[in-house]
């Protein structure tokens, strides 16, 4: 009994001015003709039916998923009345599919990655969720580096353990954060480290266990919303408890300390798309570098990265640009500033400009 967790409550800042609170990152079309979110429903299809996958989002995004997400039974999508992190979200998410299968594993998935290999995406899964179906604990996906990044954590990988139809599992060492370019260049040289993917396995049943060992507190308002399955007072429930969970994240608060961690080292092609710049890994260039989505000229310039939502965009003698147009905002930044957006956002609502956030 596999089931799918699709984690969708980010609010996407770093995506404005396409990105806002009604319709955030992985709701948006970024890398193909359907948003982020849909490209990993249709990554799961093919090994998990859709009445065993599921969505947590924002309680004001629900209806937006189920929109997109039609063929998910109604009460496969979660809606968290405010955002309490990833620790929260995936209890949440544990709690519930207990109730629904005692018995069931989990893959805990980001809506809004980018993945090449779906093949080999859907494998390495399969891998994984035996281990934890098998051996208990819990296990995070980590990829083998291509570079000294700074924008990642990593995992340290220890012994192996076993091999599953030619995937590695491996104990986990440690989790470290986002280093220094010098720091990332050290852990490339020893080539026991990966970057921390975000993706996880493990038993609904033993990473409810561990918050509870780790965190009480969670644990006591995880409880009390997933007693209430099934009793018609679901909704009130939650709406009591959910904005009094602990804010933390599932790395930090459960994953660095959990009792039996794995990891399984994984090769294909992936990214975050963690900025608009990010857009240069999957959307095809051009002669010069330059990649856009929606209708832009370029004439004379490279590397600039084009998005437009019914504008026209015309750049002439630039470089190294993120231009982003939607119907009543542009967006102008040097690419190695796009990090900085989040500050516009954070002006706008200083400022009181409810309509364009």
């Amino acid at each position: 009994m596999l089931h799918a967790v699709i984690m969708a409550g980010g609010s996407g800042t770093r995506f404005w001015p396409a990105s806002r609170k009604d319709r955030p990152k992985q709701f948006l079309q970024l890398a193909a003709d359907r948003p982020l979110l849909r490209l990993t429903y249709e990554r799961l299809a093919p090994m998990v039916p859709p009445e065993r996958i599921w969505v947590v989002t924002a309680s004001s995004t629900v209806e937006l998923t189920r929109e997109i997400l039609p063929e998910l039974p109604s009460g496969n999508v979660l809606g968290e009345p405010v955002g309490r992190d990833t620790a929260a979200c995936v209890g949440f998410a544990a709690e519930v599919l207990r109730a629904y299968d005692p018995g069931a594993v989990c893959l805990v998935l980001a809506a809004d990655h980018i993945i090449g290999d779906e093949d080999q995406f859907r494998q390495a899964m399969i891998a994984g969720a035996r281990q934890v179906q098998e051996n208990g604990g819990l296990l995070t996906f980590g990829l083998r580096p291509t570079g000294p990044e700074t924008g990642f954590g990593y995992l340290q990988v220890g012994d192996v353990c076993r091999t599953i139809d030619g995937y590695q599992v491996h104990t986990l060492s440690r989790f470290v954060e986002k280093p220094d370019v010098v720091t990332a260049q050290g852990y490339l040289d020893q080539g026991n480290f990966l970057w921390n993917s975000g993706m996880f396995a493990w038993k609904a049943e033993d990473l409810l266990s561990e918050i509870e060992r780790q965190l009480p507190l969670l644990a006591e308002g995880l409880h009390r919303i997933g007693v209430a399955q099934g009793t018609g007072n679901e909704a009130a429930v939650l709406a009591e408890v959910y904005p009094n969970l602990p804010r933390i994240s599932v790395d930090f608060g459960i994953m660095e300390n959990a009792a039996v961690r794995w990891t399984v080292p994984v090769s294909f092609p992936w990214s975050d798309v963690g900025s608009w710049p990010a857009l240069r890994e999957v959307l095809t260039p051009d002669d010069a570098g330059n990649v856009s989505r929606g209708r832009a000229v370029v004439l004379d310039s490279g590397r600039n990265v084009i998005v437009s939502e019914g504008p026209v965009v015309s750049l002439i003698g630039v470089e190294d640009l993120v231009v982003v147009a939607t119907p009543d905002a542009v967006l102008v930044v040097p690419a190695d500033q796009a990090q900085k957006v989040k500050a516009v956002v954070e002006e706008l609502e200083s400022r009181g400009w409810d309509d364009v956030l």
